[in-house]
């Protein structure tokens, strides 16, 4: 702390210190020492993706890897979403990389499932996701098994 404080001060005309975390911890983190603040005096924020955003960063990141989601696995997905940002806990699951967790979760659960179905396995079943997929993943990304209830 004192490293970085006397460094902001000695080189402020020719040094960039960029500091980013969630609103709260940027807040204790800034009262930490008495000096700290002052010193950052410019602040953006940033809002956390809606639950729509959220859905489109995992279907993107799904077409990316060549996967899709089966129909009624986006009315479930969409509501995961909904909900971690109605109970306000979507920055605590982590925003975008939640999403971004989420499908890789899903993936593996996916992958399981698959390997159950051994040569009866298509392949759309190789690159699917179902609902039973993402219901998976979120119990465990979040503990419940009721997702994020």
């Amino acid at each position: 702390m004192a490293t970085l404080l006397k460094r902001a001060e000695d080189d402020r005309d020719r040094l960039v210190i960029v500091l980013a975390g969630y609103p709260e911890d940027m807040d204790r983190f800034l009262r930490s020492n008495p000096g700290l603040a002052s010193r950052f005096s410019v602040r953006i924020s940033f809002p956390s993706y809606t639950p729509g955003e959220l859905a489109q960063i995992m279907t993107v990141i799904a077409e990316q890897a060549g996967d899709s989601f089966d129909p009624e696995a986006l009315p479930v997905l969409e509501r995961i979403f909904r909900d971690a940002c109605d109970q306000g806990s979507i920055d605590e699951l982590g925003n975008g990389r939640f999403a971004r967790s989420l499908f890789e979760r899903a993936c593996a659960a996916r992958d399981l499932r698959v390997a159950n179905l051994g040569e009866a396995a298509t392949a759309a079943d190789l690159t699917t996701l179902t609902e039973a997929d993402i219901e998976t993943a979120v119990a465990g990304l979040t503990g419940s098994r009721d997702g994020l209830n």
